[in-house]
């Protein structure tokens, strides 16, 4: 479930980030503009995951026409929170596997 929003970048002194998602609370920040569009992101998918656990309706999408920013820039993020319900069970599959990958298991 592929889900997008816009997200504002502001630069800060040294080349750092923080970044917020109009419509949800929190921000996360990155040292460089890697590491906060990944942080950007996994932040998005943790909080949709939440919204979805507590049965919330997921905030709207704000149009990036109506959103300005003095120190940055805006961008879309696009996440998945699947990987992030908690509405997830182990299910039992019996697979054959190499029987040094068995070892390798049994030792770990």
């Amino acid at each position: 479930m592929l889900k997008t929003y816009p997200a504002i970048f502001h630069k800060e002194e040294g080349g750092s980030f923080w970044v917020e998602f109009p419509g949800f609370g929190g921000e996360t920040e990155g040292k460089d503009i890697e590491e906060a569009m990944k942080n950007a992101r996994e932040m998005l998918e943790s909080s949709l995951a939440a919204y979805l656990d507590e049965g919330l309706a997921l905030p709207k999408v704000m149009d990036m026409s109506e959103l300005t920013v003095d120190d940055g820039f805006i961008t879309l993020i696009q996440a998945d929170p699947s990987p992030y319900l908690k509405k997830t069970k182990a299910i039992r599959k019996n697979v054959r596997v190499a029987e040094w990958l068995v070892r390798l298991a049994d030792c770990e």
